[in-house]
Parts: C-alpha cells; sequence; structure tokens
C-alpha cells in the first residue's frame, strides 16, 4: 500500500492544481505516510511498549500510524495555505500526544479492571 501510494502521490504532483487533485494528494499523502509509518512505529512498541494482549497492541501501533499520517496531512495542508508555524506545529503535535496519553491511560484503565 505504501509503495502504490508514493508512486500515487509521485503521479498527482505532475499534474495541473485543482481541487480535486488537491483532494486527491492529502488522501495519497495520509495513505504513503501511515502505511510507512507502521512497520517502525509497530517495531519501537514492542520493543519499548507493554503488550498486555495481541489486539490492544495491534490497535496502538495502527492508530498510532494513523495519528502521525493526520498530523502530516493537517501540517501539508496548513503549509499549503501558509498557516503553519512553528508553534502551530508544536501545538498539534502535543495535542495528538495528549490524546494518544489519554487513551492509553483508558486502555490500562479498562485492562486492570
Amino acid at each position: 500500500i505504501g509503495v502504490l501510494s508514493w508512486a500515487g502521490l509521485w503521479g498527482v504532483i505532475q499534474l495541473p492544481i485543482t481541487q480535486p487533485t488537491r483532494v486527491i494528494f492529502f488522501f495519497l499523502l495520509f495513505s504513503a505516510v501511515t502505511s510507512t509509518a507502521m512497520p517502525p512505529i509497530a517495531y519501537l512498541n514492542a520493543r519499548f511498549g507493554r503488550c498486555r494482549n495481541q489486539r490492544s497492541y495491534r490497535m496502538q501501533y495502527i492508530r498510532q500510524s494513523v495519528w502521525l499520517g493526520l498530523f502530516v496531512v493537517i501540517a501539508g495542508w496548513l503549509q499549503m495555505r501558509r498557516l503553519l508555524t512553528a508553534t502551530l506545529a508544536l501545538i498539534l503535535m502535543a495535542v495528538f500526544m495528549l490524546t494518544e496519553t489519554f487513551l492509553l491511560t483508558r486502555e490500562g484503565a479498562s485492562n486492570r479492571a
């Protein structure tokens, strides 16, 4: 999926900029970043994370890959509008990190109960 997404992204970049190509660009960017980031994130979670059960472990690295893809797409869209600053990128990253921390804490509490 990642290779096809990156190839499609390269093809979309060659087209003239219109509204449909922007939508396709962001969809392919999300797919490419998410699928490319999934193996390293899975490895890092296996190496450093606490694996309570296989299902929650799998959902955890998929969710974190989706967060990264969403962050890159939102940052790309803001940069396209010339609104992205380092402060805004850090705030956006902090929001995603706090959301993931909340979900991990909630998941851990439900596993203990």
